[in-house]
């Protein structure tokens, strides 16, 4: 009897090992109920989606018009194109550097609600870090940056170092946000009680990446092609109205977890064992 009992265990704890991988409609349907299901992943992909969506129409509109006039008008357009191949590679860099000491720490810390209070002081600072890379980017959309700098003299050198603190704030606060956001759904999905969720988690996790890379490519050029069929000399109302669109997404994005953190909007569940 007693070996019949640990045999029946020993099957059961292989069972919880078997694993198949899912087809796509699986994959899918495993995304979206992880998405309905744990609030505090939904609130974070919720962020993640009005990110990238603002991000990609920022970049389609202004970057475009942005060369434009530095091409033709500041003649500076080799210069910000340099930058965008160089300097973004230190700034990865320093960012990994700095962000792989504080998932160290926060590594070490046994208590999962003192590691998810961190992660959200985290979220405050990519919102903050991302916000100004979207503001310092809104300087160099041409009706922006001519309406505060027409009377400067240095307006070349003056673009150039808003473009680069766009990088630094920006590019930094992704780097950042990576890390914190996959602890995030490790928390929340991986180490959680739902045993559907945890052995799928990366097809999760694979599923959000897919998804936005295909969403934020479709938002990309959208906003690329509306910029280049209404003009850019004088930028349309159009043109100005994607604009502020996607920085009021930026802008919004990262603060929506802590927000509902705040607020108690992600609960204990019984699915993460999180608590607000």
């Amino acid at each position: 009897m007693q070996n019949s009992g640990i045999t029946s265990q020993y099957e059961s704890t292989m069972a919880d090992y078997e694993y198949q991988i899912p087809t796509l409609p699986k994959k899918i349907r495993l995304y979206l109920a992880a998405f309905i299901q744990v609030p505090f992943y939904r609130y974070g992909e919720i962020g993640n989606i009005c990110y990238t969506i603002g991000k990609n129409i920022l970049d389609g509109a202004i970057l475009y018009t942005m060369f434009f006039m530095a091409e033709n008008e500041l003649k500076v357009a080799a210069i910000l194109g340099v930058m965008v191949k160089y300097a973004y590679p230190g700034i990865s860099l320093i960012s990994s550097n700095l962000i792989s000491g504080f998932i160290d720490r926060l590594e070490s810390l046994k208590e999962t609600n003192e590691k998810v209070t961190k992660l959200i002081y985290a979220y405050m600072g990519i919102g903050i870090g991302q916000s100004l890379g979207a503001i310092f980017l809104l300087l160099c959309f041409p009706p922006v940056f001519k309406y505060l700098f027409a009377d400067v003299s240095f307006k070349a050198p003056l673009i150039v170092v808003f473009y680069f603190l766009h990088h630094a704030c920006d590019g930094s606060a992704q780097i950042v946000e990576g890390r914190a956001w996959f602890k995030i759904i490790e928390i929340s999905l991986r180490n959680g009680m739902d045993k559907g969720f945890s052995r799928n988690f990366w097809v999760i996790y694979a599923v959000s990446q897919n998804f936005q890379l295909v969403m934020g490519q479709v938002f990309l050029w959208s906003a690329l092609a509306i910029t280049a069929d209404f003009g850019t000399n004088p930028v349309p109302l159009v043109v100005n109205t994607v604009v502020y669109s996607g920085l009021l997404l930026v802008l919004v994005s990262k603060f929506i977890l802590p927000v509902a953190y705040k607020l108690r909007r992600c609960p204990c569940n019984g699915e993460t064992g999180l608590t607000c």
